[in-house]
């Protein structure tokens, strides 16, 4: 049988634009990773840590964010660094649109609060973005894998102190989750004195044991992301 109407969603124009104001950025959720990268240009720089470690290049020119976080995967790698930026959704249907904020956004493994009549329509990052970003993938390969355990860190250092902390984990639960008792333990220390704070993130999450590594490792990787990003950014720009 053949269907007498096929639609492409990833050819929709309502699904494909992108837009950097003051405000905000719009990313559509049919933009592959590929022409994110191209069409942002540096302006989201957390997605210019992440995306080149996102699969391969093959896939990322065809991989969407609407893709990604459509299929409400735990390992997405795409939703901890949107978690660390903020971001929100927003659900398009013939009842209208609505924007929900992704930490709220899933609800279970693979479920999410979109309904079956919605879309997503586009993401969106709220402007500023955080100072500090980074992005660690634990991976079996460095390349082209999925991730055992993904980090995305989004922190506002003033004078030393952290004022704001965001951090998106992905791999440690049954949904992408914000490390929340983490980022409470970091807002007011200063930086880049985050020891405690990185035994606080090496409990987050309920990580198990699977064949792509045990619960204690993911564990351990967690504490080991903040201690490398601290490492890395002693000297906030």
């Amino acid at each position: 049988m053949r269907a007498p109407l096929v639609v492409a969603v990833d050819r929709l124009a309502e699904l494909r634009g992108v837009s950097v104001t003051d405000e905000v950025v719009e990313i559509g959720a049919a933009v592959t990773l590929s022409e994110i990268a191209a069409r942002l240009d540096g302006a989201v720089p957390l997605l210019d840590l992440l995306l080149p470690q996102f699969a391969s290049v093959l896939i990322r020119n065809g991989a969407t964010l609407g893709g990604n976080l459509g299929t409400g995967s735990p390992i997405g790698d795409t939703a901890p660094g949107l978690l660390a930026l903020g971001a929100s959704l927003v659900l398009v249907s013939s009842d209208g649109e609505r924007e929900v904020a992704l930490a709220d956004y899933f609800t279970g493994y693979r479920r999410s609060v979109r309904t079956a009549g919605e879309l997503i329509r586009a993401v969106r990052i709220p402007q500023p973005q955080p100072g500090l970003v980074g992005f660690t993938k634990i991976a079996k390969r460095r390349f082209d894998d999925i991730s055992s355990v993904a980090v995305a860190f989004g922190l506002d250092v003033v004078d030393g102190v952290v004022a704001a902390a965001r951090i998106g984990l992905g791999g440690v639960a049954a949904t992408p989750i914000r490390a929340l008792a983490t980022e409470q333990a970091l807002v007011g220390r200063p930086w880049p004195d985050v020891a405690a704070a990185a035994d606080v993130l090496g409990g987050e999450g309920t990580p198990l044991d699977d064949h792509r590594a045990s619960a204690a490792y993911r564990a351990a990787m967690l504490r080991q992301s903040l201690l490398k990003f601290a490492a890395e950014n002693e000297v906030p720009a």
